[in-house]
């Protein structure tokens, strides 16, 4: 054999190996994945749908709820329709079942799953998946904090793909007041419940884009309170939300028979006397973080009710300094203010006095003093004559020198880091004056929530589906995105803690408590490389290092199977050397 011909066997049979290995990126999946077979949510979800549960013959609902789960939490901005575009690359037989593929993940499938959690109710759909989670996994604590927040769409909403355009309309997108700041753009509402130290939601809730908490919040009470009758659910919870739940006709209506948690609107003149007290009227108690607080009885709307006056070092900071702001904006905008009125003519001095006080009023912080000069006024146009007398005169405003209003400003100044909190549970030695403020503190968990969802490199940054009902159905899917992470995210510290473990944060330095989406990022590079031949197709995931591997064995049995770790700890697995 020719060098010629020896060199072409060699490159015929690097070519034919070359065909025969690819890799797959598995990344962070896994503990997803993981998370969500030690959940069992694809088969509570198939059985909620029974004989209704197929999508396409080749998936059902569930596991088309797992791959937007998926998704989601791959944080890689890839919209619904590009679901399998997004595992194109992806160990779909690992992370989903051997028995699917990619392609099975098409915007067909995916619509199809979502009008029936629509058809569902979507409420419904995810408070049977969330609930036995909760009350098996002892997330479900007694209390529950209440929330909402909107989501802006772009676009038109006139169908898509292919959903009934006569079907009714769970929601509606419209215009409303945009928490997002986005007033030019329809949106959407979502409101949420969540329980326990790990922020589990429980109950996700669309609404329309111009709901209002003020009402939507004792609905949402209302249909919980419902779900867990229904349920066999039968211990009450104690219901945390912010001062859109304090309401004369609803909150404190004789019928109101459930424990609650609020914050008192500043609104209220009760509430706006206590919070102005100086420190010398009030008996502080000292808490930790600081805090300290002062306890009151109100009977505000007929109900008598345990109020306390909180103050917040931080919040007192952080108020003060904006306070400054305001005063030195006010001032600014206060000068040029008087200039102009210093630049106006008046017929009398009553009449510039009157304006004065006019202008002066609208900068409650500033005071300044009213002082006028007299000018001769020619009614005849152009420079007068050296012998010419003036047939009139005109008032003047003098430019005044601006100072504070001391007294309006220590006023404010005192009402700084102060807020009430009240309860309908008077009972102080079964429900503490410390548990209030920590309950209602842990709202948020809430907000952190609902700023993980609005995240930019989370799919549901922008909703993009074009019919309500199927909008609807995708904030059950967020929920469940939401649930699963703070799932994974609470076990892995409950792991950490419990086996006196740690993890390096972003500086390096070894802590406890490290956010999940730190960790994801810890198992960048992960990749399962297939090897096939004429005879045998062998598979190990690769580049798993000694840190990846501590933190894949927190999170237990099902995601140690998907990293290749079930045995003992090596079998399937190749090393960041690419050593087996």
């Amino acid at each position: 054999m020719s060098e010629i011909e020896t060199l072409m066997e060699k490159e015929v049979g690097i070519m034919q190996l070359r065909s025969s290995v690819f890799t797959q990126n598995l990344d962070h999946l896994g503990l997803v994945a993981g998370t969500i077979r030690q959940l069992g949510l694809i088969e509570s979800i198939d059985a909620l749908f029974g004989e209704n549960s197929r999508t396409t013959k080749f998936v059902s609902v569930g596991e088309c709820v797992a791959a937007m789960i998926l998704n989601g939490l791959g944080f890689t901005n890839q919209a619904l329709y590009l679901v399998s575009h997004f595992f194109s690359n992806k160990p779909v037989d690992r992370l989903l079942g051997s028995h699917l593929t990619s392609e099975h993940f098409n915007d067909d499938a995916l619509c199809v799953a979502l009008d029936k959690i629509a058809d569902s109710d979507p409420s419904q759909f995810f408070a049977n998946v969330a609930f036995p989670i909760a009350m098996n996994r002892r997330y479900r604590r007694r209390f529950a904090r209440l929330d909402s927040t909107t989501f802006s769409l772009e676009g038109a909403f006139d169908g898509f793909g292919g959903s009934p355009e006569d079907a009714p309309q769970i929601i509606s997108v419209t215009h409303g007041h945009s928490k997002q700041h986005r007033p030019d753009l329809k949106q959407i509402t979502l409101s949420m419940v969540n329980s326990g130290p790990g922020a589990i939601p429980i109950w996700s809730e669309p609404l329309s884009g111009n709901a209002s908490d003020k009402k939507t919040f004792h609905e949402t009470i209302a249909r919980v309170r419902a779900f867990q009758k229904a349920i066999g659910d039968l211990e009450e919870f104690r219901w945390v939300a912010d001062s859109a739940l304090y309401s004369k006709d609803q909150l404190l209506s004789p019928t109101t028979d459930f424990v609650w948690v609020t914050r008192v609107p500043e609104t209220i003149r009760e509430a706006k006397d206590l919070s102005q007290k100086s420190d010398n009227e009030l008996s502080w108690k000292q808490l930790a973080g600081g805090y300290k607080y002062h306890t009151v009885t109100s009977k505000f709307g007929g109900v008598e009710q345990r109020w306390l006056l909180v103050f917040s070092d931080a919040a007192y900071e952080r108020e003060s300094a904006t306070l400054e702001k305001r005063i030195e904006k006010e001032k600014i905008a206060m000068e040029k203010a008087l200039w102009h009125l210093s630049n106006e003519a008046f017929a009398c001095e009553a009449d510039a006095k009157k304006r004065f006080l006019e202008v002066v009023a609208e900068f409650p912080l500033h005071q300044a003093d009213f002082s006028v000069t007299t000018q001769a006024k020619f009614l005849k146009r152009g420079r007068p004559a050296k012998d010419a007398q003036p047939q009139d005169q005109e008032v003047k405003i003098v430019q005044p020198t601006i100072h504070e209003n001391k007294e309006t400003i220590s006023r404010l100044r005192a009402t700084k880091g102060r807020f009430i909190l009240a309860t309908n549970d008077l009972d102080s030695s079964a429900f503490t004056d410390e548990e209030i403020l920590k309950e209602y503190k842990d709202l948020a968990k809430l907000e952190r929530g609902f700023r993980f969802l609005k995240d930019p490199w989370f799919m549901l940054d922008k909703l993009f589906l074009k019919t309500p009902n199927r909008i609807a159905a995708l904030t059950a899917i967020m929920a469940l995105c939401l649930l699963v992470y703070n799932v994974a995210e609470h076990e892995m510290r409950e792991a950490l803690k419990n086996h006196n473990k740690t993890l390096p944060n972003q500086l390096k330095k070894e802590i406890n408590n490290p956010t999940l989406r730190w960790v994801f990022k810890l198992l960048d590079g992960i990749s399962v490389v297939t090897i096939s031949t004429d005879k045998v197709v062998h598979s190990a995931v690769s580049n798993i290092t000694d840190l990846a591997e501590r933190i894949i064995r927190l999170f237990g049995h099902e995601t140690e199977i998907l990293y290749g770790l079930e045995d003992s700890g090596q079998q399937g697995k190749v090393k960041k050397n690419g050593k087996k």
